[in-house]
């Protein structure tokens, strides 16, 4: 979750995007407990749609100007992920079994095959590495160090009716009902991702899926255990769409920025810009690549180096391929 530090006014966000009240920005919404929560906002809300929104293809590695947020990532002491590994959650099968992409069936074993790929192979960060879609993140290990592997922790698919909407409030408790009865395993270094299908509406105090937001990123406590949550809505509505690609291209999209932001400010007080960005926000939307291994779209990373270390100076990494 972000915090802000300085005025609005100073984050690079378009003008045309700007939201005032409360939360003060797209990149946040007010949760069903009253308290800020990070979003990703839908690409119709925030990306100006006379830039590219795909990263051209070159041999090496290439760095991108943030599109959002105000100068470098800061660490604020708080917890990283070490060793994360993801679960995914459907909430039936009408979304399990929901068209996949790049050679995969179904949006199940699209994920599964997503999150095996996407740290390649469990090789630390480099350069030069064609695969370094997850290991980037290395770097953001201050108080946690970060493993260059992604865990499959595996999937469950649940038998829940599809209904109008659901609270971010009945999310938890649902997660919750899960860990208690024993369907799912309690890990704090998981992150559990739950999927819904289409037509579902995901609130989240004031806000909703699709007009507020694509997905976002939680933590609450369970038997005294952080639980890491992220949560994807359907990614076939207008809002959280960018055609030529399919819903399930947006969802791996979305996912590789929950699953990175929940790793690098894992209870919202590790890193963030003076804007209150989070590393993936600041490369939201553009600049959008597919992986070497699997072919899988993903949003690129932003790195706070400088350049003359093991990590590319400030900006949206595409790696090399």
């Amino acid at each position: 979750m972000k915090r802000f530090a300085v005025a609005l006014i100073a984050a690079m966000i378009p003008m045309s995007a700007l939201v005032f009240g409360d939360p003060p920005d797209p990149f946040h919404a007010i949760d069903d407990h009253g308290k800020s929560k990070h979003v990703l906002p839908s690409p119709d809300v925030v990306r100006n749609p006379n830039e590219a929104t795909d990263a051209p293809r070159s041999n090496r590695y290439r760095v991108y100007s943030a599109s959002y947020g105000w100068g470098r990532l800061r660490n604020h002491g708080g917890h990283e992920i070490p060793l994360a590994g993801f679960f995914a959650v459907y909430w039936n099968d009408s979304v399990a079994s929901s068209a996949g992409t790049q050679g995969n069936g179904t949006l199940r074993s699209t994920v599964q095959n997503f999150v095996t790929n996407f740290s390649g192979a469990g090789v630390p960060y480099s350069k030069t590495n064609p695969s370094a879609d997850y290991t980037i993140i290395q770097q953001y290990g201050t108080t946690d160090a970060i493993s260059p592997t992604l865990v499959w922790a595996g999937d469950f698919v649940d038998s829940q009716p599809t209904q109008s909407s659901m609270s971010d409030a009945s999310i938890q408790s649902y997660l919750a009902s899960l860990f208690t009865a024993g369907t799912v395993q309690v890990n704090p270094d998981t992150i559990y991702g739950v999927y819904f299908p289409a037509s579902m509406s995901i609130t989240m105090g004031s806000s909703a899926s699709c007009t507020g937001f694509c997905g976002y990123h939680g933590n609450f406590t369970y038997n005294a255990q952080d639980i890491k949550y992220a949560v994807f809505p359907y990614t076939n509505c207008a809002g959280c769409s960018l055609p030529p690609k399919n819903a399930a291209d947006m969802l791996t999209i979305v996912t590789s920025h929950e699953i990175r932001e929940s790793v690098t400010d894992a209870d919202g007080t590790a890193w963030w810009d003076l804007a209150g960005y989070e590393a993936d926000d600041k490369c939201a939307w553009h600049n959008l690549y597919q992986m070497t291994k699997g072919g899988f779209w993903v949003q690129p990373e932003y790195s706070n180096g400088t350049g003359n270390g093991t990590y590319p100076g400030s900006g949206c990494v595409v790696p090399n391929r």
